[in-house]
């Protein structure tokens, strides 16, 4: 009974799925369990993880309809109504049952297969007037003049292209024939040009002929998956239902098109590379790898401004305690020099304080300034200015922001203004003129808004008046910018988010170089304080400025990511080093020890 309540609750909640699905306008792909009675829960397996299509292999012997694909197969506990008539009857009779396609394949003598057939589905009658399975015949059948003899809820699946003008299609439920007839693709990469004619023209006729259509021997792997569904194939042929459910269920979603291509700063590279820079500007994408960098790349045509930069370096971002940092580990690396454990705020692994970029620059004539898209007590700008053991400490970390070198901030966080306001004035974007007294600007109550959310160009622009306002000094400056939400985008898993943020954050960059370009006393570093999701990308177009991604996790992963220097001293930030490095790289560059 136990059992059986679970299976109820698992098909309750895939019919609230697919309603979403519908709901929201996405392409429902359809499975077809191949093989079905091989998994190790028959029927239950596939129907419980969204299957459209289920087949049966039957073999008549004694009388009885047995579940195999060959006689000396057989299983004496494998009956046709066992694994599958009685399961179907169970979820009618509770109300549960979804509309399926039950193909049928008799590997024993069609006609009089078929006739024990249609006497033992007879003995289910609420099956057969609820119209929610469809029973259709494979492997050995009838000959096509004499569909039309057998009852109205037995249909079949035609195999001959060829006959498809010339037979009643009355009775035919969908058309099947092998994709090795037509390819020898093995599903990865790419088919040949003849091999893609050759499928793309027998999807068309089962499409002219207004059926329903399936390949039976395709490549059973997700680049098949999602290349034959995108092709039209009506049903996915695999072993694997759940797998491919999974992944075709999310392929539009982790697919994304640029419609309107960013404009991209080419910079000059007229700066002084031995020359001592005055001013340094770190820019940090948080989650950003060099697969995200790549699909915003792909998205844009194959251009991004980052991306016309000459000095390039790879960082590990392993924190002193994991080999996978959060933000907190990897962010108080780059502002102090040390490793320490993940959660941590600018504190070593035993709690101590450590001293930051902005302590050393603020204390020495600097002017120092954070502009990100997340609250100014996230992780990331907050290991900068705090020293806090737990990155969640918010009044600690607000604490250390009241205390410390900061003249202004451009952040969320307004929802901690009351705080915040004891040192820091508040003002709009557009009435920033100076920074006489601390100045906070919000972008939002806790993060920014995402682009997605109509952020528009308040990032870029925000990036565009600090430097304006810190240029019109004498004094020299460091300036920490947070592209914050590329993170998000692959803890969610969205190619979208992914692509969307990460172009913002290229405004950013080319609102940098043209800076540093203007004055070229100004050394811009930019990188991540870690990847996000493992986000690869499994298909696209540079032509059409589409991509497609795909996922390893929902977490940060250890892989190294890019690093990018432009400006006076940028040569000293090529190789594969550290993240604790670029601390030391920056107070190099600077002339400092």
């Amino acid at each position: 009974m136990m059992r059986k309540r679970v299976l109820q609750l698992m098909v309750a909640g895939l019919i609230c799925f697919f309603a979403l699905q519908l709901s929201y306008g996405q392409t429902i792909y359809k499975i077809h369990s191949h093989n079905d009675y091989v998994q190790e829960l028959p029927f239950w397996f596939a129907y419980s993880n969204g299957a459209s299509s289920i087949e049966a292999d039957l073999f008549l012997k004694d009388n009885e309809l047995y579940v195999t694909h060959a006689e000396k197969e057989i299983n004496p506990d494998y009956t046709f109504k066992k694994l599958y008539l009685d399961r179907l009857k169970s979820l009618e009779a509770d109300g549960k049952l979804r509309e399926v396609q039950l193909l049928i394949d008799l590997k024993s003598e069609a006609y009089v297969t078929l006739e024990k057939l249609v006497e033992v589905i007879e003995g289910y009658p609420t099956l057969i007037e609820s119209g929610k399975v469809k029973f259709v015949i494979s492997g050995n059948r009838p000959k096509p003049a004499d569909y039309k003899r057998y009852p109205d809820f037995i249909w079949f699946d035609h195999q001959n292209l060829e006959e498809l003008s010339q037979i009643d299609l009355t009775k035919v439920a969908l058309v099947s024939v092998s994709f090795k007839n037509y390819s020898v693709w093995n599903g990865y990469g790419r088919m040949t040009a003849p091999d893609l004619e050759a499928v793309t023209n027998a999807i068309e006729k089962a499409k002219a002929a207004g059926k329903p259509f399936r390949f039976w021997a395709t490549p059973d792997t997700k680049t098949a998956w999602a290349r034959l569904g995108k092709m039209g194939v009506d049903y996915i042929n695999t072993d694997h239902p759940a797998l491919a459910k999974q992944y075709l269920d999310k392929l539009d979603a982790n697919t994304f098109h640029l419609e309107q291509k960013n404009e991209v700063y080419a910079p000059k590279f007229s700066y002084d590379e031995k020359s001592t820079p005055k001013n340094i500007i770190l820019m940090i994408g948080d989650g950003n790898g060099l697969a995200q960098i790549s699909s915003a790349m792909i998205a844009n045509r194959g251009n991004l401004t980052v991306t016309g930069l000459k000095n390039i370096g790879l960082v590990n971002t392993a924190s002193a305690d994991d080999l996978i940092t959060d933000s907190a580990a990897g962010a108080s690396a780059m502002a102090t020099g040390n490793k320490t454990n993940n959660r941590a705020i600018g504190v070593d692994s035993e709690g101590k304080p450590m001293t930051n970029l902005v302590d050393v620059l603020g204390g020495s004539g600097f002017h120092t300034a954070i502009v990100t898209t997340d609250a100014i007590f996230g992780a990331t700008p907050s290991s900068f200015y705090a020293h806090r053991v737990e990155r969640d400490d918010t009044p600690g970390l607000v604490e250390d922001l009241n205390k410390s070198q900061l003249d202004f901030f451009i952040a969320g966080g307004k929802n901690e203004k009351g705080t915040i306001d004891k040192v820091f004035t508040e003002k709009t974007l557009e009435s920033f003129e100076d920074y006489q007294k601390p100045t906070a600007i919000y972008l939002g109550d806790n993060k920014a808004p995402t682009m997605e959310n109509d952020r528009g160009r308040v990032f870029p622009t925000a990036i565009q008046k600090s430097l304006e306002v810190l240029g019109n000094s004498n004094e020299p400056f460091f300036l920490l910018v947070e592209g914050a939400q590329i993170d998000n985008g692959g803890h969610s898993n969205s190619t979208k988010d992914i692509v969307q943020e990460m172009l913002d954050f290229d405004n950013a960059i080319a609102e940098a170089l043209k800076f540093a370009d203007a004055h070229r006393n100004t050394l811009v570093v930019i990188t991540a304080d870690h990847e996000t999701s493992g986000f690869g990308i499994v298909g696209g177009s540079l032509e059409e400025g589409t991509v497609q991604g795909d996922f390893l996790t929902v977490d940060h992963t250890g892989i190294m990511v890019p690093l990018f220097a432009y400006g006076p001293q940028a040569d000293n930030f090529s190789g594969v080093y550290e993240n604790s490095e670029i601390f030391q790289k920056i107070l190099k560059a600077l002339g400092r020890k």
